[in-house]
C-alpha cells in the first residue's frame, strides 16, 4: 500500500508540474541536461534474531539525464549505472570478494529556495527504481582454492528490484552541480527469512549541459 501511494505521487505530480498555467515567458520550462559521476557509501542492516548486523560498502556510480525547471519547481529523470563492493566469510563455503552491478532510474521532483545567475540551490525528494544485475567476483573456498563466480541477484540472495525513497540536496555553480542524497529501501534488500535494511548515501558532481 505504501508503495502504490509513492509511485501514484511521483506519476501524478510531473502531470500537474507541466499542467499548471503559466502567466508569462520567464516561467516556461527550462531544460539541463545532466551528466555526472560519484561515490556512495551502501549499508546493509540484517535484522536478526539476535539483534541488527550493520555492513557497509563503498561504490561508484555514473549517469545522465534531464532535469526540469519552472520558477522554483523541478523534476528530473535520470539514469545511473551503479557498482558497490562486496566481501563476506561463510564457514560452510569460504570468503567471497567481489562486487555487485545495478542500475537505477530516479524520478526527483523539488523546490529552488535561492538561485542567481551563477548559483541555484536545489531541494528534493524522490522515487527511485533499482535494479541489481549481477554479482561478479572471487570466492576462496575452504581448501583455499579460488573460483572465479558470476551470480544473477537470486543466486546471489539478492532481490532483483528495490523500491528507494530519496532525499538529497544540490546545488548548481556555473555550470557545475554537486548533489549529496540519501536513500532507503522499501522492501527487503535481499531473499533471506530475516528483513535486510538498504541505506545508501551518494555525492555527485554532474556536468550541465
Amino acid at each position: 500500500m505504501k508503495k502504490c501511494f509513492f509511485i501514484s505521487l511521483f506519476v501524478l505530480a510531473p502531470v500537474t508540474f507541466f499542467a499548471a498555467p503559466s502567466s508569462s515567458a520567464a516561467q516556461q520550462p527550462k531544460m539541463d541536461i545532466k551528466a555526472f559521476v560519484g561515490f556512495s557509501a551502501t549499508t546493509f542492516v540484517s535484522m536478526l534474531e539476535t539483534g541488527r548486523e550493520r555492513d557497509t560498502f563503498a561504490g561508484w556510480q555514473i549517469g545522465f539525464g534531464p532535469r526540469i525547471r519552472r520558477n522554483k519547481a523541478f523534476i528530473e529523470v535520470l539514469f545511473s549505472f551503479n557498482r558497490w563492493a562486496l566481501s563476506f566469510s561463510d564457514p560452510s563455503f569460504g570468503t567471497f570478494t567481489g562486487h555487485v552491478n545495478s542500475f537505477e532510474l530516479p524520478l526527483n521532483m523539488g523546490y529552488i529556495p535561492y538561485k542567481n545567475s551563477y548559483f541555484k540551490l536545489f531541494l528534493y525528494g524522490g522515487y527511485v527504481n533499482h535494479f541489481n544485475t549481477k554479482t561478479v567476483g572471487t570466492l576462496v573456498d575452504l581448501l583455499g582454492e579460488s573460483i572465479d563466480v558470476k551470480l544473477k541477484p537470486k543466486d546471489a540472495g539478492f532481490v532483483i528490484y528495490q523500491a528507494l525513497i530519496r532525499l538529497g540536496v544540490n546545488f548548481d555553480l556555473a555550470m557545475f552541480n554537486l548533489d549529496f542524497n540519501y536513500s532507503i529501501s522499501l522492501n527487503s534488500a535481499t531473499k533471506t527469512s530475516f528483513r535486510t535494511g538498504y541505506h545508501q548515501l551518494q555525492l555527485n558532481l554532474a556536468y550541465l549541459f
